[in-house]
């Protein structure tokens, strides 16, 4: 089966940002197999690539042609890629021999929407399970009794103690599959390297970390879904690339790659990826002290004791917001 030329470029010559993903977009070769993939819907998924690489700063130090390689997975399966929506996502990723790559990820909700186009389904929904709420739950029947809250702000306010699924084939089959909490945690703990990674550093880099929510519902939904739903054509191949990092793309749309990071399934994950961490520049730790000497705090002691980090420099984020709040407001 004849190949797309679009392997990921060798290390040494790869260019990052939103000029170099054009300059790539704009090749003979890149265009080409966009139009033959998606026919008349190539322009809008260019442009929209583009779109999410200037909101996405963490994707602009990746390698390009894995970007447009993990947009087209989502393009394959003919769902949107602008994140807001929920559907999938380009997930960036640090692989300690390729440097700095894309991963594709897909959304519950992109699940949601593939499973229905195949006709099968009846209903088909996630939703997360708030305390007191749950009456009961037979593991050899499937059969959940919820009672919900009934005031909605209320609900949401309200602790999460668990995540359901539900199914049901317009045959009469149906299924629920709930798990705890703390079932999930250790699902995510188990799976994903990139929370691994967060736990041991004290990150919070990883969709798990960031997005736990959406993360729990894909997977009730997934595992349902795998395990006893319709798998159409377009679902198998949902099932087989969800957290691919996609190394090429068959002229047929075949997708070829590997797993940096474990997303859910039991698939063998390659090397042990590290997530992309959008760190503080050296203004903004010099911005840091000289707020803090201001105030008369030692900025650096505050951070050794809060978080065991010294050296300002290897602060997140997250970290270097929280330690400025604190360096304005003086208050630990």
């Amino acid at each position: 089966m004849a190949t797309a030329k679009n392997n990921l470029i060798a290390k040494e010559t790869i260019t990052t940002g939103v000029p170099a993903l054009k300059s790539v977009l704009a090749t003979e070769v890149v265009k080409r197999q966009i139009k033959s993939l998606l026919k008349d819907r190539a322009g809008h998924f260019m442009m929209a690539i583009v779109q999410v690489v200037e909101g996405t700063p963490q994707l602009q130090s990746c390698d390009p042609q894995s970007v447009i390689n993990a947009a087209i997975a989502s393009a394959v399966l003919n769902l949107p890629i602008e994140k807001n929506l929920g559907f999938s996502y380009i997930v960036p990723y640090k692989d300690k021999d390729k440097g700095n790559l894309a991963q594709f990820q897909l959304g519950y909700k992109g699940y949601i929407q593939l499973a229905l186009r195949s006709g099968e389904y009846k209903f088909i929904n996630a939703v997360e399970v708030k305390e007191g709420e749950l009456k009961g739950y037979n593991l050899l029947t499937g059969e959940l009794e919820l009672d919900f809250i009934k005031d909605l702000d209320k609900r949401l306010d309200t602790k999460t103690i668990g995540y359901a699924s539900y199914i049901e084939f317009n045959n009469g089959f149906r299924n629920t599959l709930f798990m705890t909490t703390g079932q999930i945690e250790n699902h995510a703990k188990k799976y994903s390297q990139a929370y691994q990674y967060d736990l041991r550093k004290g990150y919070t880099m990883s969709n798990w970390s960031k997005n736990f929510e959406a993360m729990a519902l894909k997977t009730v939904l997934k595992l349902n879904l795998s395990k006893f739903g319709a798998l159409s054509v377009e679902v198998q191949k949902a099932l087989q690339v969800d957290g691919m990092t996609i190394d090429k793309v068959e002229e047929d749309g075949t997708l070829v790659g590997n797993f940096s990071d474990n997303t859910g399934d039991e698939n063998v994950v390659i090397g042990e990826p590290e997530v992309i961490e959008e760190k503080p520049s050296n203004e903004d730790i010099k911005t840091l002290i000289s707020i803090a000497d201001g105030n008369k705090l030692d900025i650096t002691k505050i951070s050794r004791e809060k978080y065991g980090i010294s050296d300002l420099g290897r602060l997140s984020m997250k970290q270097y917001k929280e330690l400025k709040e604190i360096a304005i407001t003086g208050e630990a």
